[in-house]
């Protein structure tokens, strides 16, 4: 989990860009603060809760707080205290929460913004937003509260909205340019970002397409102009995949986070088990860690699990050699449930955050068994060739600070 705060708010103040002025209350100074609206976030973790304040975009945090997570009686007014005492400094333009669940996320319903139920102890049916708003929360205030996997894959998708708004022609060569000419050339492929690890029949598809003529059409013109409308922009579905204590998953479609009956669960589905684990309840079996449902991805791939497999406690994984089976077998059903991603959801990108998920080699297993487990039946280079899963399976850009960015 994240460094706990000291005593008496846990503040930690992050670096600001070293070409603003600090100011003595940890806000750039006044020049700097007027660029944009004054965002406050907090996140909600199994061990640890984070307060921040960014100015102008999410991810230009100013300031910080972690608090670690021990009652709601406790934890959250520390946390509100905190928010209280930022807000009186500069007034908040708007606030998000995003917390562990299950939450409900019905504003019409009289449990908004609760904690409905948890295996954490004591944290079942807490009014987090409510707790957190008293006494200082104008009543106007934008808020935003969600899942704590939710969040981040709003963020990414933001992230990447942003650069694709961005991008013009003479960057198509970068790694976001390449993203883009997949997402919006017909032939989605490009010699240049061919991997020397694709199958042989990919390179005859390339040496095809390299014999058409070469035509510039107003079509194509018109696709190029599409690059910089916002509205025409044909990415529009992503997950967001963490894998750490818990298993959890954020679907953005169409551009919103997924919201209906609850929210997207997806690390309690269940997948084909491995050979090697044995069928669920036969004797030697192996015996998931998930206490609702045993064998689901959460109960087989999770931090726990993976520790069970290797005879340790989760705090020595870390100490575990890439070789070890155990990372085959988490690989096996975090790419199990990628694949149920991709056959539900389509997204155009998956991202990976989490602790577990900070090990580049699983990284790299996941993609391979993605692409086996799909089985050639979704027909795209984002998910046939390795060069393309680089850039459809990938890790988060803000590491840990997924969730508070």
């Amino acid at each position: 989990g994240r460094g706990c705060g000291t005593r008496g708010g846990g503040l930690r103040v992050r670096p600001m860009d070293p070409t603003e002025a600090d100011d003595s209350d940890g806000f750039p100074s006044s020049g700097a603060a007027r660029r944009g609206p004054v965002l406050a976030g907090v996140e909600g973790g199994g061990t640890t809760w984070v307060a921040a304040v960014a100015v102008g975009e999410p991810d230009r945090i100013v300031t910080r707080a972690d608090f670690p997570t021990t009652t709601p009686e406790e934890t959250l007014p520390r946390i509100r205290d905190w928010l209280a005492a930022q807000h009186a400094e500069r007034p908040f333009d708007a606030l998000g929460v995003a917390t562990f669940g299950p939450v409900d996320l019905d504003r019409q319903s009289p449990t908004y913004g609760h904690i409905t139920h948890s295996p954490k102890p004591g944290w079942a049916a807490v009014d987090v937003l409510g707790e957190l708003k008293r006494g200082w929360a104008p009543a106007k205030i934008p808020v935003g509260f969600d899942t704590d996997v939710n969040a981040p894959a709003v963020a990414e998708f933001a992230a990447v909205q942003r650069e694709l708004e961005a991008l013009d022609g003479t960057e198509r060569n970068s790694s976001a340019g390449a993203f883009v000419r997949a997402l919006f050339e017909d032939d989605g492929d490009d010699a240049s970002e061919t991997s020397e690890t694709d199958d042989d029949d990919d390179a005859q598809r390339r040496t095809t397409r390299e014999t058409r003529p070469k035509r510039e059409t107003e079509g194509a013109e018109r696709k190029r102009s599409r690059l910089n409308t916002p509205d025409e922009l044909r990415f529009q579905n992503l997950a967001y995949v963490t894998v750490g204590t818990g298993v959890g998953v954020g679907v953005v479609c169409g551009g919103e986070p997924v919201h209906g009956l609850s929210h997207p669960e997806a690390g309690h589905i269940r997948v084909s088990r491995l050979a090697s684990d044995g069928l669920a309840g036969a004797p030697g079996a192996f015996e998931g860690t998930c206490v609702y449902h045993g064998d689901c991805i959460e109960g087989m791939a999770g931090a726990a699990a993976i520790a069970r497999r290797c005879g340790c406690d989760m705090s020595q994984l870390a100490q575990i050699p890439d070789d070890h089976p155990a990372w085959d077998a988490a690989a096996h059903y975090v790419a199990g449930m990628c694949a149920t991603l991709v056959m539900v959801a389509s997204p155009q990108r998956i991202v990976l955050g989490g602790g577990v998920l900070q090990r580049k080699t699983l990284v790299a297993k996941i993609r391979e068994s993605l692409r086996f487990q799909l089985g050639g039946y979704v027909r795209h280079d984002f998910v046939e060739k390795t060069s393309g899963l680089k850039h459809f399976l990938v890790a988060s850009r803000h590491g840990n600070e997924a969730g508070i960015v």
